[in-house]
């Protein structure tokens, strides 16, 4: 099922048609919510809750804790999820994060979630160049990953602007890439917490382009929500 809204202003409407992708038939603003994630360690991992409201709602979340750096939560943007209407080759992508409500364990912990370019599950691109990532990287490593600014929201938010990516808050990804997120970032602590549900990933414009001069009239609930039951 896709769920559509009208752009209030025509000129960025025809700006967005006008530039689609190569792909498919996704376009500038097109987003997918990934609501199914592989659990690594999953006996580390507790499950209880709602995944929460509108498109992320219906399905339990998962929450871990402490320090341990195989303990994993897996994203993977498949043919499940895009049904082939999504860009076979690099583009930018802001990632959203659905963080469950809970006054018992508040998610507040940093927590970064990280691209698996490529999509190759026990390939995770750290401390490596991978060619195939159209960006120079820092620190001899393009390696792309965003905090997911946890908090005790109940709410979809924004990762990022780092700490490292080619774009402040965006990352290069394709349709077969993975995203997945550890428990063991930051100044961590035995009781600091991590969530584990739904992420929605938005592709974006490069930011030099046209089309990123609109970009202001285009706010999250304006998206082309591409998700299908």
């Amino acid at each position: 099922m896709n769920y559509r809204t009208v752009f209030t202003a025509l000129a960025v409407v025809a700006l967005m048609t006008g530039m689609a992708g190569s792909a498919g038939a996704w376009q500038y603003g097109d987003a997918w919510i990934i609501s199914e994630y592989t659990l690594m360690n999953a006996q580390d991992w507790n499950r209880e809750g709602n995944g929460g409201p509108g498109p992320a709602g219906g399905s339990a979340y998962h929450w871990t804790s402490g320090f341990d750096g195989e303990t994993r939560v897996v994203w993977n943007f498949d043919e499940s999820v895009h049904h082939g209407d999504a860009p076979a080759t690099a583009e930018l992508f802001e990632v959203w994060t659905w963080v469950p409500k809970s006054d018992a364990h508040p998610f507040n912990a940093y927590n970064p979630i990280e691209v698996a370019f490529d999509g190759v599950l026990n390939q995770w691109e750290e401390g490596s160049m991978n060619p195939n990532i159209p960006w120079a990287g820092q620190f001899g490593t393009n390696h792309q990953w965003l905090n997911r600014n946890q908090a005790n929201q109940g709410d979809w938010v924004l990762a990022g602007p780092g700490p490292q990516s080619p774009e402040p808050g965006l990352v290069y990804a394709k349709a077969g890439s993975f995203f997945f997120s550890k428990s063991n970032y930051g100044f961590y602590g035995p009781n600091d917490n991590y969530a584990a549900s739904a992420i929605l990933i938005k592709v974006v414009p490069e930011p030099g382009s046209m089309i990123a001069l609109g970009a202001g009239l285009v706010s999250f609930g304006g998206l082309l929500l591409r998700r299908r039951a």
